[in-house]
Order: structure tokens, then C-alpha cells, then sequence
């Protein structure tokens, strides 16, 4: 299997160097970003495809949602996987996630999880 690149969008610096460096040793390609902005621009960049979307839903400026609609725009091979810590609250995204068809994942994850999941996204069928 070829190495599959994830883009990884975190506003959280600790948060995104241990998920980069998690993913990094289960082979993924990393390209990593700490806003919406910042991945659109990452994105623009890499002309190979992006086989993942992982991004936090809410962050300042541009949230999750928003970000995965533009970056599909760009590369429409690339699968999402949302993760928020704050869906349980929120109603707001509650409601984005009910009309996404992309994947989620509940913050605090555990290793094994999040690469079982995105394992899951990556070789799903639909994009």
C-alpha cells in the first residue's frame, strides 16, 4: 500500500506535534496546519493528493466544516474525519455534524482508536 498522506488541522500546538507524531509512526504522510487558512494555503501547495481530512471542528476564523467544504474544492479525493472535544455541548455542532456526511471522532481518543478510524475513512467508499 502506498504511504497516504493526512492533512492534520489543530489549533492546539501540544495537541497537533502528538497527533503528528502519532500518525508519523503508523506511516502516514503528515502535512499539518493550525487554522483553516493555513490548511487551504497547505493544501494549494500539494499538488499530490491529500487522502485525509483531520481536522478540529471548532477553531477560530474558520471552523471544521467550512474548511472541509473549501479543501474539497481543491482536492475532491480527500475524506474527512472531524474530531471535536466540544460536540456534546455545542448545538451548533451538533446540527454540522448531523448534516455532514463525513466521519467523527470524539476528543479524548485513544491511540488505537483514531487510527482504527481513520483507517476506516481512508478505505471507505464514498469521498
Amino acid at each position: 500500500m502506498a504511504e497516504q498522506t493526512v492533512l492534520l488541522v489543530e489549533d492546539e500546538p501540544s495537541i497537533r506535534q502528538l497527533m503528528r507524531r502519532m500518525l508519523e509512526g503508523h506511516g502516514y504522510t503528515m502535512l499539518e496546519a493550525k487554522n483553516g487558512a493555513d490548511a487551504l494555503s497547505v493544501a494549494e501547495g500539494h499538488s499530490q493528493p491529500i487522502d485525509l481530512l483531520l481536522t478540529d471542528v471548532v477553531m477560530p476564523a474558520m471552523d471544521g466544516f467550512e474548511l472541509a467544504k473549501r479543501l474539497k474544492a481543491l482536492h475532491d479525493e480527500t475524506r474527512v474525519l472531524f474530531l471535536s472535544g466540544h460536540a456534546q455541548d455545542s448545538p451548533e455542532v451538533r446540527a454540522g455534524l448531523r448534516e455532514s456526511s463525513h466521519a467523527f471522532l470524539l476528543k479524548p481518543f485513544t491511540r488505537d482508536t483514531l487510527r482504527q478510524k481513520i483507517a476506516e475513512v481512508i478505505n471507505s467508499n464514498g469521498a
